[in-house]
C-alpha cells in the first residue's frame, strides 16, 4: 500500500534517480551561468518534488496509524475475552468400546479458574483431567444393582433424599423434605428417582431455571462410595440416571440439551449420591468447577448416557483409584477415609466406634 502511494504521488519523471542526482550537482556547480529563466524553472521542479515527498510521508503515517489502531483494538478484545476462555477447558471423555470398535463422544466442560495453590499442586500430582490412554468399556447390560440402607445417625438432608429415593429404611418416616414429598414432585424409575430441587439454577439464557436431582434407591454417600461398593453395577446405574434425568427434564421442565453435574466426594452437601440436571448453560451449587470439585458435561440425547457414564467412572478412578471387579476388604484396596458398607470393614477414622476397622487400618491409615 505504501509503495502504491509513493508511485501515485511521485511518478517516475519527478523521482530523483542517481543519474539525476549527478546532473543536479553539475547544475549547482554551473548555477551562476544559468539564466534567470532556467533558475526559475528548476526551483519550480524542486518545489513539486518536496510537495510529492511530503504528501507520501503524510499518507504513510496515516496508514501506519490506522494499522496500529486496528491492532490495539484486536489486542484489547483478546485481553477482555481471555478470562472466559481460560475459565473453561474442553476435555474429551474416554472412548467407549463396543464389539471392538471405539466410539468418540462430545466435550466435557470443566471450569479451571481456581486460584488455590493447593488445588494447582493437587492437579500436578496427577488429578487433572488427563485422558491419554484412558479407555472405559460399555456398561454391563442388566447388571445386578447394589442395594444398601443408610446408617441411622443420619446427616442433614439425608433423610429427605432417603424418602424421595424410596429406600426401605425411610418409607415409614414422616416427610423430611422442605419441598415436600408429594408424588407430583418425584418421578420413579427402575432403580432411581428424579425429583425437583428446591434450589434453582443460575445463568440460564433460553431455558427454565428449574433444577432436578436424580438419586439411586440404594444409599451411597457419594461417587467414591458408589465406585467402591458397587464396582460391577455403578456404570449401569449411572446410565439409567443420565437417561431418566434427561427424559424427565424434557417432560416436565424444558426442551433441549441439559447440563449434568456430579460433586466429588469431598464436596457433597447431602451424603446421598445425586446427579444435578439443569439448563445447558447453567450453574448450581458451585458447579461446573475444577475436576477435584466436580464433574459436568452437556447432554443432548439418550445415546449420550453410556459414554457419559464411562466418563464419570474414569474421572472417579483418577481421583480415588482404579476400580476392581470385586468389593475391597482392606484399606490398601479401598483407601483411607471411607466407611464399610453392609457390615464390611471400614477405613474411616471413626471405625472403632461405628464398625470394625480393616486389619491394615492402623498401618495404612494412621491417625
Amino acid at each position: 500500500l505504501i509503495i502504491h502511494i509513493w508511485a501515485f504521488a511521485c511518478p517516475e519523471p519527478m523521482s530523483l534517480s542517481p543519474s539525476r542526482g549527478r546532473d543536479e550537482q553539475v547544475n549547482l556547480i554551473n548555477r551562476r551561468s544559468l539564466s534567470s529563466k532556467n533558475l526559475s524553472s528548476q526551483d519550480s521542479e524542486y518545489t513539486v518534488v518536496r510537495c510529492c515527498q511530503m504528501f507520501a510521508g503524510v499518507s504513510t503515517l496515516v496508514v501506519l496509524a490506522f494499522l496500529l489502531l486496528k491492532g490495539s483494538n484486536e489486542l484489547a478484545k483478546n485481553f477482555y475475552e481471555a478470562p472466559d476462555r481460560k475459565a473453561q477447558n474442553f476435555l474429551p471423555p474416554p472412548p467407549i468400546e463396543r464389539q471392538g470398535k471405539k466410539e468418540a463422544h462430545g466435550w466435557v466442560v470443566v471450569d479451571d479458574d481456581s486460584d488455590d495453590e493447593n488445588e494447582k499442586k493437587h492437579y500436578d500430582n496427577g488429578y487433572r483431567w488427563k485422558w491419554e490412554g484412558s479407555t472405559r468399556y460399555a456398561a454391563i447390560q442388566d447388571a445386578q444393582p447394589c442395594y444398601y440402607e443408610p446408617v441411622r445417625d443420619s446427616k442433614p438432608g439425608q433423610d429427605c433424599f432417603c424418602q424421595l429415593a424410596g429406600n426401605k429404611a425411610c418409607r415409614s418416616m414422616p416427610c423430611q423434605c422442605p419441598q415436600g414429598c408429594s408424588s407430583d414432585l418425584t418421578w420413579r424409575h427402575h432403580n432411581t428417582t428424579t425429583f425437583k430441587n428446591f434450589k434453582y439454577a443460575t445463568g440460564c439464557q433460553s431455558q427454565s431455571s428449574v433444577a432436578l436431582l436424580t438419586v439411586p434407591e440404594s444409599h451411597f454417600e457419594n461417587i467414591r462410595y458408589l465406585k467402591t461398593w458397587c464396582p460391577k453395577g455403578a456404570q449401569s446405574l449411572l446410565v439409567e440416571m443420565f437417561q431418566k434425568s434427561l427424559e424427565t427434564f424434557r417432560d416436565v421442565v424444558d426442551k433441549g440439551p441439559v447440563r449434568q453435574c456430579i460433586h466429588a466426594a469431598e464436596s457433597v452437601s447431602v451424603p446421598w449420591f445425586h446427579l444435578h440436571t439443569i439448563c445447558a448453560d447453567g450453574r448450581i451449587d458451585g458447579l461446573p468447577s475444577s475436576a477435584n470439585i466436580g464433574w459436568c458435561s452437556n447432554m443432548h440425547s439418550s445415546s449420550d448416557a453410556e459414554p457419559l457414564a464411562a466418563s464419570v467412572m474414569v474421572w472417579a478412578e483418577r481421583l480415588y483409584g482404579i476400580s476392581g471387579d470385586t468389593m475391597p476388604s482392606s484399606c490398601s484396596q479401598m483407601g483411607c477415609g471411607i466407611r464399610g458398607a453392609a457390615g464390611r470393614c471400614s477405613c474411616h477414622a471413626d471405625c472403632n466406634g461405628e464398625s470394625q476397622c480393616c486389619n491394615d487400618f492402623s498401618r495404612i491409615c494412621p491417625t
